[in-house]
């Protein structure tokens, strides 16, 4: 008597999956189901950019951190590098580089191909020291520079020093 519930609700349940998975789809299902997938086709592009943007920030910086390590290394033996390759560094395909070398300076502006953020990397002389500063913002940049160094509307980001 104690399994007649229990068989019971296990013939009713089985009734109900095989009732829908043979009923042909309405209008109405029909809608449900196709507006899950665009929502989720649009979540995952969403997340992949997400994914794409962190992973060129940390190819940035990354790239960012040698340039900078790289021109204090080159200023020791009397003057900075005018190119990635005299440092032995390579942009890659993901972004376009340009360094600028002037009396006391070398500045790496750093350009994705695809993507709405650039970066600049800078080695500064100042009063017989060595000033770093790398910055993030919104391209296109700007063209003047602000008084910490960065473009003008861009942000400076924090360095951090490996042990």
């Amino acid at each position: 008597m104690r399994l007649l519930p229990s068989l019971l609700a296990a013939a009713c349940l089985a009734y109900l999956g095989v009732a829908g998975v043979s009923r042909p789809s309405t209008s109405a299902t029909a809608h449900l189901g196709s507006s899950a997938t665009r929502e989720t086709g649009s979540l995952l592009l969403i997340l992949e950019d997400r994914e794409t943007t962190l992973l060129r920030r940390r190819d940035a910086e990354t790239l960012m951190n040698k340039f900078v390590n790289g021109q204090m290394t080159r200023h020791c033996w009397g003057h900075f590098a005018g190119s990635l390759d005299e440092l032995g560094l390579d942009a890659g395909t993901e972004f376009q580089a340009v360094v600028e070398r002037e009396q006391g300076f070398s500045r790496l502006w750093l350009t994705p191909r695809r993507g709405a953020e650039g970066w600049m990397a800078e080695v500064r002389l100042k009063n017989d020291r060595l000033e770093r500063l790398q910055c993030l913002g919104s391209l296109p940049r700007p063209s003047g520079l602000s008084p910490s160094g960065c473009p003008q509307g861009w942000t400076t980001i924090a360095l951090t020093q490996k042990r």
